[in-house]
């Protein structure tokens, strides 16, 4: 099922990798962002988030271990979608700051 509020929680995604130190997040860090701006997810669901975001281009993720890990990184179009410079379906545009 589609949430509404999945293309806002990419750009937040994509903004929060951008503007990392070394633009790199785990999952934990990223619910942790995400929690800061009210959306409360599950690892599980931060997870699936970043995998919509690697699979159509915008991150790129490494599984150290079996910890439950999982580090991304914005690409080169996650970057341009996250500082406005490309739109994307299914993420919204940046929200005026």
């Amino acid at each position: 099922m589609k949430n509404i509020f999945d293309p806002l929680r990419r750009i937040l995604i994509l903004q929060g990798l951008e503007r990392a130190p070394g633009r790199e997040l785990s999952n934990e860090m990223i619910q942790r962002l995400l929690a800061a701006c009210c959306h409360r997810l599950s690892v599980a669901e931060v997870n699936a988030q970043i995998a919509w975001l690697e699979n159509r281009g915008y991150a790129e993720t490494e599984r150290p271990g079996e910890g439950g890990f999982v580090f991304a990184r914005p690409t080169r179009a996650g970057i341009d979608v996250a500082l406005g410079y490309a739109r994307a379906e299914g993420i919204d545009p940046p929200p005026e700051e």
